[in-house]
């Protein structure tokens, strides 16, 4: 039976080629699993359910099949009950069998379900006899007692939703910013994908499709990977994690989550922890040298995806703000920064981007600065943080302003997001 379920996993042995509808329309993140593809390291792909981490193992395994015999290449998805209810060893030795490769790559989807996995895996990595690529939907996907076994024999991706960058890719449009119109085009693009997010799947479907595919999607996170795996109440996971989303870009705090749901102090971190865990929220702390200033402040709430927030019950047309912050947010994750906030006397700098122990963008989001006492408390907030901080530069990221700001020796760039968003990293 697993034999069975292999071949049809695996239909470039036959085909020589994977099937298009399979391989889909390139990720930006190909590029970076391209550079690891050789390392003699476990490859992790970790994102939020539907992401299109199964379609990026497609994607390699097309490159791969440019110069590996097919017989070499051999996907296992453990959605299939097929292949999770028998153990890994059993299935790999019945493959082994069938194809006789030469040290195969072998991809491993939804590895959470598979039975008895690591020990093959870590015995294949140490005597450098495979070339091993693993998804899940979760961050934790090796349990503790796991750690171990892979510390030091894994690197990890995360994949998330497609960037407003892919987006465009996918309706094959190249945006400019020459003239008036252009401009006007590429806000256009943007508040549509601030409406449908960038779940690829709902994305070629008509919004009243996609939005009950994307109600799908989160019953599914909530039941599948949450409750299932983490043993939580059903009823609290999902009305928690839809209040969460409902108040993205918000602060929070334990107590006051606590008085809202019942639930214990501990409860409720454990349930957020989990909600994070599986990338459905993300809670951000505030920005300070010492720990326990971190960790007594309310923290920010953002999630994943915006078109699931509008699916669930937030409203862009009416939220417009807060639903921009939680964009540039995800596409903060999404270029690898840690996220923090910073509080200020009077309001609040949205993002403080760290990499290597390093700040390196100070970004605040607001929607419009026409009026002329948003202008004022936007640029004051950003002096006086920069000046906090001792940085130089700062940004504020708008729906449609642009301009440069000298002052003193201070700079604020402020930009609208559209630009932002297609600019490439520094």
């Amino acid at each position: 039976m697993s034999l069975e379920a292999l071949e049809d996993w695996n239909p470039w042995w036959n085909s020589g080629e994977v099937p298009g509808e399979l391989k889909g329309i390139g990720r930006d993140k190909l590029r970076e699993a391209k550079e690891i593809i050789n390392l003699q390291k476990v490859k992790i792909y970790t994102g939020v359910r539907r992401s299109g981490k199964s379609t990026l193992l497609y994607q390699i395994i097309d490159c791969l099949l440019e110069k590996t015999d097919p017989k070499n290449i051999v996907l296992m998805n453990f959605d299939d009950i097929r292949l999770s209810s028998k153990p890994l060893d059993e299935i790999y030795k019945e493959y082994i069998e069938r194809m006789l490769p030469q040290k195969p790559y072998i991809f491993l989807d939804e590895i959470h379900n598979a039975v008895n996995w690591t020990s093959l895996v870590r015995r294949l990595i140490d005597q450098r006899k495979a070339n091993i690529h693993i998804t899940d939907s979760s961050s934790y996907f090796i349990p503790v007692e796991y750690a171990r076994i892979l510390t030091g024999r894994k690197i990890t991706l995360e994949v998330y939703p497609l960037s407003f960058k892919e987006y465009l890719r996918f309706k094959n449009i190249k945006p400019s910013f020459l003239g008036t119109e252009e401009k006007a085009t590429a806000r256009g693009y943007l508040k549509e994908y601030m409406e449908k997010g960038g779940f690829p799947e709902p994305f070629f479907m008509k919004w009243n499709i996609g939005k009950k595919v994307l109600i799908e999607y989160f019953n599914d996170i909530v039941t599948r990977d949450v409750v299932s795996r983490f043993g939580t109440n059903y009823t609290k996971t999902k009305d928690l994690a839809y209040y969460l989303i409902s108040n993205a870009s918000q602060k929070i705090t334990y107590r006051k989550l606590r008085n809202i749901f019942k639930m214990g102090l501990e409860t409720i971190q454990k349930y957020i922890e989990h909600l994070e865990q599986v990338y459905l929220i993300f809670k951000v702390n505030a920005y300070s040298q010492k720990l326990k200033e971190q960790t007594t402040q309310p923290k920010k709430i953002y999630t994943i995806d915006t078109g699931l927030m509008n699916a669930i019950g937030f409203k862009t047309s009416e939220n417009l703000g807060p639903t921009l912050e939680n964009l540039i947010f995800i596409e903060l994750k999404r270029r690898g920064y840690q996220i923090y906030y910073l509080p200020l006397e009077k309001g609040e700098i949205d993002f403080i981007a760290k990499k290597n122990l390093e700040i390196e963008k100070i970004i605040n989001v607001c929607y419009d600065l026409t009026e002329e006492k948003t202008r004022k408390r936007e640029i004051e907030n950003m002096i006086k943080a920069l000046k906090k901080l001792g940085k130089r530069k700062g940004e504020i990221i708008t729906w449609e302003q642009e301009e440069k700001i000298k002052i003193n020796n201070k700079e604020i760039e402020i930009i609208p997001a559209y630009k932002w968003l297609l600019q490439d990293d520094e």
